[in-house]
Parts: structure tokens; sequence; C-alpha cells
């Protein structure tokens, strides 16, 4: 569930072109946050969905303090139609900005520059980008106070306005507490929801029905029983793995995110019914207190060397 408002610095951007692409997920934990993110870009149009790329940068960083990891749309038009990368909107904040790997960064101040931004681009050739589809964005980090705080960015709204414009989601914060724990998953989530939260042999096992007695009386006074049929509904939080964030050690995320995105990989690369928008080499980073560091990222590379 998503509410409004909150505080915290990394940012996750998932990309796709209009179909939904990426997973990415940040852990947080009381040791720091951890954000990963697969490397797939994918096209798609009337015909079909194609990859266009495994070396799509996903997770960026956004001075000492911050990090960016993105899904749906991959790219947005400008006043000229040309077609821009998340990634190269992001490094645009950052420059206009002057903000460099050392700049300390906060959550909020980076959510709300890049909402702003965003907004701008987004805009500027408004019909055409919302034809791309959605883009989801999550900011993570920590604040001023040392508090880790996670943001979530998205556009475009669904609703059409009546000057024929499409209003914006803008800045809303997860279901995690400021400084708390727990995971925020983003892009194709099927894996993440069938593994964490998903199928457990129980359902089958399950009455979903039941019959009850219903009692009334009558004007006389005299008791009437009815036996019926109702549906019982299953409790599906007892379902979940029991999954303790408040436990995990940095590097119990940093294992949990790259397990999440990887089996995302696998489950699609199996699943013919499910569009392969994942894949590629899976980038993981680290916020912590004392701020960004890469834990894996690919790097660009010839012909047999990597």
């Amino acid at each position: 569930m998503i509410k409004q408002l909150g505080i915290w610095l990394v940012v996750t951007l998932a990309a796709a072109c209009p179909c939904v692409a990426t997973v990415n997920i940040v852990v947080s934990t009381y040791d720091g946050l951890v954000v990963a993110a697969d490397s797939r870009v994918t096209l798609s149009d009337s015909k079909k969905t194609r990859i266009a790329s495994d070396f799509g940068q996903k997770v960026k960083r956004v001075g000492s303090h911050v990090a960016v990891t993105f899904s749906g749309a991959a790219h947005l038009f400008d006043t000229d139609t040309n077609l821009r990368s998340i990634g190269s909107i992001v490094d645009e904040y950052k420059n206009s900005h002057g903000i460099t790997d050392t700049t300390r960064t906060f959550p909020w101040s980076v959510t709300v520059g890049l909402d702003t931004l965003l907004r701008s681009r987004y805009n500027e050739n408004q019909l055409l980008n919302y034809k791309r589809g959605l883009l989801r964005f999550t900011v993570c980090g920590y604040d001023s106070m040392g508090e880790r705080n996670i943001y979530k960015l998205g556009y475009p709204d669904r609703r059409e306005v009546d000057s024929g414009e499409y209003q914006n989601f803008g800045i809303f914060d997860t279901s995690l507490s400021p400084d708390g724990v727990g995971a925020v998953p983003g892009g194709q989530t099927d894996a993440w929801t069938r593994l964490v939260k998903g199928y457990n042999p129980k359902l089958s096992k399950h009455n979903w029905f039941r019959e009850v007695e219903i009692i009334t009386v009558d004007s006389l006074d005299s008791t009437i029983v009815d036996t019926t049929t109702e549906t019982e509904k299953l409790n599906l939080r007892d379902l979940r793995y029991d999954i303790r964030y408040d436990l995990m050690t940095l590097q119990d995320a940093i294992d949990f995110a790259v397990f999440i995105v990887r089996a995302t990989i696998e489950a699609q690369r199996f699943n013919q019914a499910s569009v392969q928008g994942v894949g590629g080499a899976i980038d993981v980073a680290v916020i912590t207190a004392d701020g960004f560091q890469w834990v894996q990222r690919k790097k660009l590379h010839g012909e047999g060397s990597q």
C-alpha cells in the first residue's frame, strides 16, 4: 500500500518501453540500505516485444548518499521529440545541481528535485510520453538526522483531466515507516509475489466454503434455523514467508536482493507466458550512514574481456 510522503535517500528507477520490464528492490535493514536491479531494456509494439539491450544502467548514484533504480518507461520524449533515456535525465539533474560523488545529498531534496525535472520532461511532449506507459522511481537513503528513508515517484496518472492533459502521480511514500526495515520491490514483481507472498500448498487444502447456521425469530417468537453456505476468507498474510528483516545484516540483505532479481530472471526464462523483461547483469549498491558504495557493477568491456 502506498501512502503520501516520507524520507530516505537512494533512488530506484525501473525501465522499459511501453511494456513493464525490470525488477528492482530496496532492502532496508538496521545496518543500511541495499539497492539491486537487473540490466535488461525491452522494446514493445503492436506485434511483439523484443530485447533492446542487456546493458541498461538502472542503478544510478546521486551524490554521497543516493542511488537510483527505475522501472517502466526507459525513455521520454523531449520538446523536439527526441528520446531521452531515464538515466540521462538523472544525470541532467545531477549536473544542473553540481552534484558529484562527494556531494552530501539527502533523500527528500533529491526526490523533490527529480520530481520537478521529471514533470518538466514528461510534460514537454505529454501525449507521446503518456503512451510510453508508466514510469516508477524509488528514492532511498539517509537524511540529515541519520535515519533511513524511502520515497517513490510515479508518472503519469491514468486519469485524463478536462483540459486533455494528464495528471502525474508525483511523490509517494512506501508502506515502510521512517527508519523501518523491510523490502520495497518494483517493476515485474511476479516472482517476488509468488516466492515471498504468494502460493502455498496449504491453499489446495483450504476449505473455501463452510456451512453456517443462521437463526432467526419470527413474529410468533418461534425459532427458525436455516443452514446456508458462505465463502470463508483466507488470511493470505499467514502464507507469506517469515522473512526477518530486523535480523538481517548488510550481507544478508545483499544476498536477499540478488536472490530476488536472479529468481525473477530464471523464472521468466522458463515461463513461456511471461514477458522476459528482466535479464543481464545484476547491479548492487549499499548505502550506510557513511555513504554510498558499489558492491557489484557491470563495466564496459571488449570482446573476450570482463
